[in-house]
């Protein structure tokens, strides 16, 4: 399957400019976003919302996008309703990253890689996740790797915080949820940045681009 990507860096945003094109959005999609009261956590929300309208109507325009078909389901997965694009976003200090899919689930997680106690997050990881944390050479990154595969798959199995998070294994490629196989594919733009894709489709391209406002 296909799978379009699309990321921002936040210390190359103008901010100016991406408040005035956020600001031409409808109100019930930019009223949640302006009641963050930490600037940075509005500025890459405004950005997620704007790269996905980006991809959108890029390369799917026959969908006739519009905000006004945005919903969420019952356990907050957002979609649009009568459209067969599927999407998901993540975001952090550095970037904000969505990605989109025809016709079947994506999800996506980024984190930015620091320093970490692994051990901290035990309570949450699958046994098989603590051993490979446990015996490898650098237990944080490893720990990234297996947090952002299972962040990905939980959102694109639509399960989300539903799910008790030590019952998924992520500590390879393939991941299972919800009684179904997720395949993940990492992205990497930059040392300190660890990405995963995760679909329920072996993703044979992905379309990446870098989108600076």
């Amino acid at each position: 399957m296909e799978v379009w990507a699309a990321y921002s860096f936040l210390h190359q945003t103008d901010e100016q400019q991406l408040e005035k094109e956020f600001a031409l959005l409808p109100a019930h999609i930019t009223e949640p976003v302006y009641r963050y009261k930490n600037p940075a956590d509005r500025t890459r929300r405004m950005i997620s919302r704007i790269l996905l309208e980006t991809l959108i109507k890029k390369y799917f325009p026959y969908q006739g996008f519009s905000w006004n078909r945005y919903r969420k389901d019952a356990l907050a997965k957002p979609y649009f309703e009568g459209s067969d694009i599927h999407f998901s976003s993540s975001h952090h200090e550095e970037i904000s990253f969505v990605c989109i899919t025809s016709g079947s689930s994506c999800g996506i997680d980024s984190e930015l890689l620091k320093p970490v106690d692994p051990l901290l997050y035990a309570d949450f990881l699958h046994h098989r996740e603590k051993d490979l944390i446990t015996n490898c050479e650098d237990p944080a990154q490893s720990f990234y790797k297996i947090w952002t595969r299972k962040e990905a798959v939980l959102k694109a199995s639509g399960l989300g915080i539903s799910c008790e998070l030590n019952s998924i294994d992520a500590h390879t490629d393939t991941v299972i949820a919800n009684n179904s196989l997720y395949y993940t594919m990492p992205i990497t733009l930059s040392g300190n940045i660890i990405t995963h894709l995760a679909t329920p489709e072996i993703i044979t391209a992905l379309h990446l681009e870098e989108i600076i406002f």
